[in-house]
């Protein structure tokens, strides 16, 4: 399966730099419920299915047009990790990444990587100490993001492409920031009226779960993707 490019953006505008007036992160549950499970809960851009914890991400170009935001085919199913990358004004929002400079890796491989090494922290032994010494290898890549970009700070990030980019520039931003990763963190802040509180934990237990996406594999089997990125990493 060919997966979708993941290029780090901002809510307000489309891939060619238009201003949005839409929330397009303000999407229906019954739209979500269709989308999800029309692509059998795989994120279209890393792979990764899950039954539960997957989003609805708008794909289109126009979402202010009447009716846009209900037609199914303006929509892809995505995982977290994948869909924040898109709008890293909401990453700051929700202090769910870190800005990192990694082109060895890509974006979706990383998301995968983090996974595991999230799942393997909590556990015992040699598996979860491996899984913390990748962790803080890849949090190390924050300094050189400030080296190439000037900043390591997503907010500045998310303001700079907003507001500082031209439509031309915007529409091409892959060319600046193809080196450029999102480091999914161990957070999810998120608001329920007046409450605020971190959605991570409760991600993560599902993805432990005898139902989850991780449950049914032994530990050796989802460590193998964060001890090969040690592994690259070292080199």
């Amino acid at each position: 399966m060919k997966y979708l490019n993941i290029v780090p953006g901002v809510s307000a505008y489309n891939d060619a730099g238009r201003v949005f007036s839409y929330n397009i992160l303000d999407i229906s549950d019954d739209v979500t419920d269709k989308v999800v499970a029309r692509d059998k809960g795989v994120c279209q851009y890393c792979g990764f299915q899950a039954d539960k914890h997957q989003i609805a991400h708008y794909t289109g170009q126009d979402p202010d047009k009447s009716g846009e935001m209900n037609r199914i085919e303006n929509f892809v199913t995505a995982c977290h990790y994948c869909q924040q990358c898109f709008y890293l004004d909401r990453v700051a929002m929700m202090e769910s990444g870190a800005l990192i400079w990694l082109p060895e890796i890509g974006q979706a491989a990383l998301n995968h990587i983090c996974r595991a090494v999230y799942i393997a922290r909590i556990t015992q032994g040699p598996i979860a100490d491996a899984a913390r010494e990748t962790l803080d290898v890849l949090l190390s890549r924050k300094k050189e993001a400030e080296n190439r970009l000037g900043t390591d700070d997503i907010a500045q990030m998310a303001t700079v492409l907003q507001d500082f980019f031209e439509p031309v520039e915007y529409k091409n931003r892959h060319e600046k920031l193809k080196h450029m990763r999102i480091l999914p963190l161990d957070r999810r802040i998120v608001h329920e009226g007046d409450l605020e509180f971190n959605q991570f934990p409760q991600i993560l237990a599902y993805w432990r779960s005898k139902d989850g996406p991780f449950g049914a594999h032994p530990p050796r089997g989802w460590a193998e993707n964060f001890l090969l990125a040690k592994e690259k990493l070292s080199a």
